[in-house]
Formats: C-alpha cells, sequence, structure tokens
C-alpha cells in the first residue's frame, strides 16, 4: 500500500497555533474487533490569495486492516462535494499525519470540510469549520457546519438505505422436467420486487409482483419439455435505481420413475454466516448416494451420506461474505442417479481477525474426518499430505474391479491403482502443488447394482 509522505513535524508546530479542537475541528475514536481507530481533523491555514484551506489530519489505525479517507465539502444546503483527489491509505498498525488541501473558493456556501474514514468494519466521520472569509463569528461558522453536517450525514444514510438491493438470489442449476423447485430470495432498499420465469425460446412461462422481501418462489418446469436452459430473474425498481439478478435453471427429461428420483431439495438458512448450521431438507428416491456442501470453485467442505429421512446438516465453513455455497445431492437406484443442487450465500461479517492458512485446512481437514465417518469401504490414512509424498488409502472392504484414483476437483484422475481384491493398502503419489490445493480420492467399483463410486477429500500441500 503508497501512503502519502507525513509531515509530522510541520503538523506539530502548526498545530500549536491553533485554537482549542472544539472551534476549529474534531476528534473521534472508535473500537472494533482486531484494534481501535482514532481520527483527529482541524482547520491549519487559509491563504486568501489562492482561495486554499489547509486542513490536518491525524489517523491512528491499531486494526489489522487498511483505512482510507476521503475530504467532503459541505455546503449550507447540506450537499457533499469530493473536495480532495484520490483517497489517503493509512496502512494496519500504521499512524498518519498529514496535511489535505481543499480548494475553498471552488464551492459556493462551503461552511464545513469532513474526513471520512473507512474500512473493514470502520466507518467515522470528523469535522473542521470552512475558513471565515468575511467577519462573522466563529460561532455562526459552528452552527452552520453541524447543521449542514447532520444533513449530509442523515441524507447518505438515507440514501444507502433506500438502495434497491438483490442480497441473494439461489436457484438449482438442474430440475427435471414436470418438477417444481424453489428459488429463494432475500431484498432490501426501496422500490417494487417481481420476478419472472422464460422459457427457452423467450416466452415468459409465470412471473409476477412479490409482497415480501425475502422467501421462496415455487418454479414448475414444464413436463414433456426437451431439455433445455430457463432463465430465472429477479427485479427491484424503485427511485433511486434497479438491481436484478438472473439465474439459470436446466430442464432435464424426466428419468423412469423406477429410478432414481429427487422431489425437492432446499436449504435453510438462504443466507449464513461461518460457524451457523445449515440444514438440508431433501425429498428423494434412490438406494445410496451423498449430500455435500462445496464452494462455487468445487472445494469439498463437507458430506454426508444420503438418508431416507431426507434431511442433513452441515457446520458453515470460515469463508469471506458475498461467496455462494452449494449443496448437491446425489443419489443412485439401480443403474439409473439423480443429482440437484440448492444454493446458499454467505453474509458479509463485520471485521475479525484473518484466520491463518494452517488452521483453516485444520477445519477443512476436520470436516474431511467427519464426511469420512461414512464410509465403509476404505480409509484415507491421512486427509493432508505434502506434494511428492504417497497417498495411502486403507482398503476396509474389498470389492469387485474395484479402482483407487486420486482425482482433481475437474473429475481429472491424477494417479490411480487397480486393486486386485488382495491388498489392505493401495498408494498414489501425491502431484506437485504451488498452494494447499483440495483433491478427492474415488473408488470406483461394480456391485449388484451397477457401477458404483464413493469420493473422499483430501488436501495437497506444499
Amino acid at each position: 500500500m503508497n501512503l502519502p509522505a507525513t509531515r509530522g513535524s510541520a503538523l506539530a508546530s502548526r498545530a500549536s497555533r491553533l485554537p482549542a479542537a472544539r472551534s476549529h475541528g474534531s476528534a473521534t475514536a472508535i473500537r472494533t474487533q482486531t484494534g481501535g481507530v482514532s481520527a483527529f481533523f482541524a482547520l491549519e491555514a487559509f491563504d486568501r490569495r489562492t482561495g486554499i484551506a489547509t486542513y490536518s489530519l491525524r489517523v491512528i489505525n491499531q486494526t489489522a486492516y487498511g483505512l482510507v479517507c476521503r475530504t467532503w465539502a459541505i455546503s449550507r444546503t447540506g450537499e457533499a462535494t469530493l473536495a480532495s483527489v484520490g483517497v489517503v491509505e493509512i496502512a494496519p498498525r500504521a499512524t498518519l499525519e498529514t496535511l489535505v488541501p481543499v480548494p475553498a473558493h471552488q464551492y459556493e456556501s462551503f461552511v464545513r470540510a469532513i474526513a471520512e474514514v473507512a474500512g473493514e468494519g470502520v466507518h467515522c466521520l470528523v469535522e473542521a469549520p470552512a475558513p471565515v472569509r468575511k467577519k462573522r463569528s466563529l460561532y455562526g461558522w459552528s452552527l452552520a457546519s453541524l447543521a449542514g453536517g447532520f444533513i449530509a450525514i442523515v441524507a447518505a444514510v438515507g440514501v444507502d438505505t433506500a438502495l434497491p438491493r438483490i442480497n441473494a438470489f439461489a436457484v438449482p442449476s438442474e430440475a427435471v422436467a414436470g418438477s417444481t423447485i424453489r428459488a429463494e430470495y432475500v431484498a432490501s432498499g426501496a422500490g417494487s420486487l417481481s420476478y419472472s420465469v422464460l422459457a427457452p425460446d423467450g416466452r415468459q412461462l409465470q412471473g409476477g409482483p412479490l409482497s415480501a422481501r425475502s422467501g421462496a418462489i415455487p418454479i414448475s418446469v414444464p413436463s414433456g419439455a426437451d431439455p433445455g436452459a430457463y432463465a430465472v430473474q429477479i427485479v427491484m425498481q424503485g427511485t433511486l435505481g434497479r438491481a436484478t439478478e438472473t439465474r439459470v435453471l436446466n430442464g432435464v427429461v424426466a428419468r423412469q420413475r423406477s429410478g432414481a428420483q429427487i422431489e425437492d431439495i432446499s436449504v435453510d438458512p438462504v443466507v449464513v454466516r461461518p460457524g451457523e448450521r445449515l440444514n438440508v431438507a431433501y425429498q428423494a428416491t434412490g438406494d445410496r448416494g451423498y449430500v455435500r456442501l462445496t464452494g462455487a470453485d468445487g472445494t469439498i467442505w463437507a458430506q454426508a451420506p444420503f438418508s431416507r429421512t431426507g434431511a442433513a446438516e452441515f457446520v458453515v465453513p470460515p469463508i469471506g461474505g458475498g461467496q455462494e455455497l452449494r449443496v448437491r445431492l446425489h443419489v443412485t437406484k439401480g443403474r439409473s442417479t439423480a443429482e440437484s443442487v440448492a444454493g446458499a450465500v454467505i453474509a458479509p461479517t463485520v471485521a475479525r481477525a484473518a484466520v491463518p492458512a494452517a488452521a483453516g485446512l485444520a477445519a477443512a481437514d476436520d470436516d474431511a474426518a467427519a464426511a469420512g465417518d461414512a464410509n465403509s469401504v476404505f480409509k484415507i490414512t491421512s486427509t493432508t499430505v505434502h506434494a511428492g509424498n504417497n497417498v495411502e488409502v486403507k482398503i476396509l472392504a474389498p470389492r469387485n474391479g474395484m479402482r483407487i484414483s486420486l482425482m482433481d476437483l475437474q473429475s481429472h484422475e491424477v494417479a490411480g491403482v487397480q486393486t486386485d481384491g488382495q491388498s489392505d493398502v493401495v498408494t498414489l503419489r501425491a502431484p506437485s502443488v504451488g498452494a494447499p490445493t483440495r483433491y478427492v480420492v474415488e473408488a470406483d467399483f461394480t456391485d449388484g447394482f451397477g457401477q458404483e463410486s464413493i469420493v473422499e477429500p483430501i488436501t495437497i500441500v506444499p
């Protein structure tokens, strides 16, 4: 992070000539989960010839995150105009002292300057009056400044709250023709909310207004329809703008009624935070299968076996806000398979301490170990292996024609061994990686119902 040059000695000498901070500036201090932030902003000098007002800015950042500062000019009517070119950056665990020039002559009825300090979990304002250009009491300037600043802050907060937003919108990626799925949504702001579902040929199949700001939309895929992509869209239209989110729902041909079937899958809640419980409910027909919690990038965070009770529970992994999680249900019956996906979104979080990479891997390995308890066919000796070392797989129950493979998350085989039915342990060579990378160990074999696959996650580290 490139920081502006500081002039601590100049600030110290000039600050001694300023009146009390309550007359020519203000200070504030807040505390976050990772440390405190204090800021001081004051009128330093005014050059009547050039019309440039100089303000002194001092920010002490004791948090683990970087901060930025913008300077605003407030008019008598409360209108806020960005007064500085670019932003001032304050590094983590650092103190910044600098001078901020404000071209006061460019702003009509300029009554006050505001320094806005913002960052992860931090947002505070410090103010200083405009320079007195005519004979007028400092008391009058202070009243005008307070009124203008209050109006600006209230207006900014009000506008931000009223902006239309689609906070979350989760739609399964596939649905069988003739079935009904649920599209989960959360919205906020001022405006009217509506949705529409378009067929592959562009025809609108269903749609209409939504009265609630959160809920589930039932969407029916026409029976007997050919495979195709349906566009599901949610729109919020207000006086302050428009927010739109679109998801693609792929319709697939209905499978034989005697085979594997997934009627419904949903998650609760649809917006979650790290560490919370994510409940999965589904209706499906099958002999075996799994419910898997994955990230948008394919990372497998947890897995549970398919259950005829139609329920599973996962702990939300420690990943950043705004990212998507996907719950994938995979069931098999005889030679048929069925698969469906439901989605959830990680809610933005208040500033939190950084999680060391090793701790993150340990948490992921704990999830992998928990998922592995349900596998009675094989067991991975260690769920974290260094690149170039052997991945040891212990065979718990030999199966006919079983092949043990190390696969990447795009289903490409990296290494594989065909078992002979006699060995208790097989080894696979871990590939070279530049950063901790998730893979899966997969066992493919033939049983009385046909081809079967079982997978377990593993992490390869440099």
